[in-house]
């Protein structure tokens, strides 16, 4: 089966890797232009988000692209929300029902409420602009762990009988769309296609983490940059930029005097 990248990217698979994250960081800080690619069908040391463990058995999908965008440090954490559109159109082009696909801020792509796919950036400032990033992707094609924090699926339970590759180019293949939008237009292009697919309600109870403090309060978006807003029980509003969260969607609290 022919594969088909997008323009410029150079594609490397190894048959089990440590890391791809780590492999193409190594590349980048060596100086590897934007869209050099590595990826795995198992990685044995994979990580996500907050240093834990990214598990890919033989099977699913542990893909990392270099990139070297335009655009000033403090907007590189917008990379995880294009990411997240793009994995979430991919899978819609692959044949899953849109309706069964959502978004969880910042870096989760959901198929029937649970998680598939998890997002990491890693990146090298350059003065205050962005001199590298290196996007990692893991998507569960064939397993999912069976305890996780979030619960978790695989897009063979899903329905999604397909190949590897399949799922990896047609990834790319949005992947660079999306990345191409953001970079040509601004992050308001991006912002109103995560919030179409989010599975976050206005005003739904969200309950946050961030380290040792965890919060209850109410979703009220994004903001112009990225980062989740949301009004707290005592009626602050707060802009947040780095967290987990765990939400119900079907729970809406209701609105303050």
């Amino acid at each position: 089966m022919t594969r088909h990248w997008p323009g410029g990217y150079k594609v490397t698979r190894l048959d089990a890797a440590g890391s791809t994250n780590d492999l193409a960081r190594q590349s980048a800080i060596a100086g590897a232009g934007d869209g050099v690619v590595f990826w795995t069908p198992h990685q044995t040391a994979g990580r996500g988000t907050h240093g834990r463990e990214w598990a890919t058995p033989p099977g699913n999908l542990a893909v990392s692209v270099v990139k070297r965008p335009q655009v000033p440090m403090r907007f590189a954490s917008q990379a995880a929300l294009v990411t997240a559109v793009a994995l979430a159109d991919a899978l819609e082009a692959l044949g899953l029902a849109r309706q069964r696909i959502k978004l969880k801020w910042p870096n989760d792509v959901m198929v029937d409420g649970c998680k598939v796919s998890g997002i990491l950036l890693e990146g090298q400032a350059n003065g205050h602009s962005v001199d590298w990033l290196v996007v990692g992707t893991g998507v569960n094609v064939a397993h999912h762990p069976p305890e996780t924090r979030h619960p978790a699926t695989n897009l063979h339970e899903a329905g999604l009988d397909i190949a590897i590759e399949e799922v990896l180019a047609a990834y790319l293949l949005a992947f660079e769309k999306w990345w191409s939008r953001w970079q040509h237009y601004d992050f308001q292009v991006i912002q109103t296609a995560w919030a179409a697919r989010t599975m976050h309600q206005l005003g739904s109870l969200l309950t946050l983490t961030q380290g040792q403090e965890t919060v209850q309060a109410r979703y009220k978006g994004l903001n112009a940059d990225g980062a989740l807003v949301i009004l707290t029980q005592d009626g602050l509003e707060k802009q947040i930029v780095s967290g987990e969260i765990f939400a119900n969607p079907d729970t809406p609290l209701q609105p303050t005097d």
